[in-house]
Formats: structure tokens, C-alpha cells, sequence
């Protein structure tokens, strides 16, 4: 599956990579057991697999901002993922990450506006690592940001949307161990004229 993700978007590819590599590196600080260490790697891989079914053209806009439409769109890619991977009778922690990796303490994630009690904790994991990722890599909308801006963007969501115990063990577990290699980029965003 992930294969096939890459073949539709290569940036996604190596996301759903580092996002498997930092959960697991993260649960495994947290001293959790290693059948859930497993599925949080797991969920993590495939926590974007939803994107799958979404349309080309999502990933053919890569400059302009996406319309409402396209918008609601995305936001489906869990809905799907989750789905997609209840009929191959994927293990249910698995599939609760990928369903929930959006959704956010205090309400304002997606598909469903879940609060802090009801967000399943692999999910929640998976979403501490997905942020960091995607603050700290280029994406075809925005440039990455250091490692210290990361630092202080992610400290800024702990506690509204993030777990505060989970985003500082990730900065601890990055400030040790290191950041996960680029693996692969989308091609350079277009500078601005005056430089």
C-alpha cells in the first residue's frame, strides 16, 4: 500500500516513512510494549493510506491553495484509509490510528471533532509525530521549518491539541537521537524574486 502511495505522490511515500520511524522511535521512550510499539510503526505507515482514492488533482495543485472542495476532500483520507483497511481485516489499533490522527485535544481536528477522552492514545502518538514531520520537511505548499522553530511550534500545540507529556518526549527523543532522514523531497518550491 504504501508503494502504491508513493507511486501517486512520492512526498507522501516518504512521510508516512519518517512518521512510522518517529512513532516508533517516540513509543519506544515511552517504554510501551512492543506488540503496540508494532502497531503504532504500522499506523503510522499507513496513516495517509486514505489519500489513495483522492482525486489527481489534489496532488497535480501542488502551488495553489486547494478549493473548498478539494479541501473536504483531504479531510476525507482517514474516513477512507480506515475503511480501506477494515475490509483487508487489518488489525484494529492500526486502523484506529489512521481513522484518528487528525482529530486534536481540544476539538478542532477532523473527520469527527473528537476531544481529549475520546482519541484513541496509539492516535494520538501518531498525530505527535506526523506534526513534527511535517513542520520540519518541504512540502509542495510550505518550506520546512528548523529544527528549534519546530521545537517551538510544537511546544505552542502541546497542551490545546497535542499531549504535552508525548511532544516533549518527542523533542527530548529528537534532540537525542536526531532527526529522520529526508528519504525524499517534492520537487523545490519557486523562489521569490527579490530573493
Amino acid at each position: 500500500m504504501s508503494d502504491a502511495l508513493g507511486q501517486k505522490d512520492s512526498y507522501t511515500q516518504a512521510h508516512a516513512r519518517r512518521v512510522a520511524a518517529y512513532a516508533e522511535r517516540l513509543a519506544q521512550r515511552m517504554g510501551l510494549p512492543n506488540d503496540q510499539v508494532r502497531q503504532i510503526a504500522l499506523g503510522g505507515m499507513l496513516h495517509d493510506v486514505g489519500k489513495l482514492a483522492l482525486s489527481d488533482r489534489i496532488f497535480s495543485s501542488k502551488q495553489t491553495a486547494l478549493s473548498e472542495d478539494l479541501l473536504d476532500e483531504v479531510h476525507s483520507h482517514p474516513l477512507i484509509g480506515a475503511a480501506l483497511l477494515r475490509n483487508i481485516s487489518c488489525d484494529n489499533a492500526i486502523v484506529e490510528v489512521v481513522l484518528y490522527h487528525h482529530e486534536r485535544l481540544d476539538g478542532s481536528g477532523y473527520p469527527f471533532g473528537l476531544g481529549a477522552d475520546e482519541i484513541p492514545f496509539n492516535a494520538l502518538l501518531v498525530s505527535v509525530a506526523d506534526c513534527f514531520d511535517a513542520i520540519t520537511t518541504d512540502r509542495p505548499y510550505q518550506r520546512r521549518k528548523s529544527r528549534a522553530h519546530a521545537f517551538s511550534i510544537m511546544n505552542q500545540m502541546a497542551g490545546p491539541a497535542l499531549p504535552r507529556d508525548m511532544v516533549a518526549l518527542m523533542i527530548e527523543e529528537v534532540r537525542t537521537h536526531g532527526m529522520e532522514s529526508n528519504m525524499s523531497a517534492p520537487p523545490p518550491l519557486p523562489r521569490a524574486a527579490n530573493g
